[in-house]
């Protein structure tokens, strides 16, 4: 992790994500962060001490199980609250956060302003959407299935814009298995014509 000091691409961000509206609390010193790919954003310092606005980059979610494998939640490049769950005081989450590629966040160091986020209700009800939002993706993360080939067909019907996916590493961390396992069900389904793969790396759900 690295801070990057330069106020007016962290002016650029705060803007592009109306950050500051998010808040009613006026005049909160935000700092701009980088992580490289592979580095655990949830381990770098406190959790509960920081927020975590992902801005630029992707990042993987995912639980460490009793065995020591992984279980995905998400795979996600959208505009993301990180310490959400923190802040409202649970730290012994399981979970970990892993930077996918190049990551930038916007973070609030929390030293002076927990208090006050505690009384800020356009805050709040900001981290309520984002806590329901993240439980609605450990919960589909939790759904059995019988084999690799019933979980990916779900996820093309319930989890895809337009039933398709692109990139077949992607879609192998959402399933959590190797790309190899993944190309034989991708190749038998289109053999099927129950897929259509459309371009390189890109399938979609025929029939819908």
């Amino acid at each position: 992790m690295k801070q990057i000091y330069n106020n007016k691409l962290l002016n650029l961000y705060l803007e592009r994500h109306k950050i500051e509206s998010l808040f009613d609390t006026k005049a909160l010193s935000f700092r701009l962060c980088q992580y490289e790919r592979g580095e655990i954003l949830n381990n770098i310092h406190s959790p509960s001490l920081f927020l975590q606005f992902v801005v630029e980059g992707a990042v993987y979610i995912y639980f460490i199980r009793d065995d020591g494998s992984r279980s995905p939640v998400c795979l996600t490049t959208e505009f993301t609250l990180l310490g959400d769950m923190e802040f409202c005081g649970e730290t012994s989450l399981s979970f970990l956060i892993e930077a996918h590629r190049k990551v930038i966040c916007v973070e609030l160091p929390l030293y002076e302003y927990r208090n006050t986020l505690l009384n800020d209700n356009r805050f709040l009800r900001f981290l309520l959407q984002s806590i329901s939002h993240k439980m609605a993706l450990m919960s589909k993360a939790e759904v059995p299935f019988t084999n690799l080939e019933e979980k990916l067909l779900h996820y093309l019907r319930c989890g895809c814009p337009s039933h398709q996916f692109q990139g077949v590493e992607t879609m192998a961390i959402h399933l959590h298995c190797s790309r190899r396992q993944l190309q034989r069900i991708l190749k038998s389904l289109t053999a099927q014509e129950i897929l259509e793969k459309q371009g390189k790396g890109i399938y979609s759900l025929k029939n819908i």
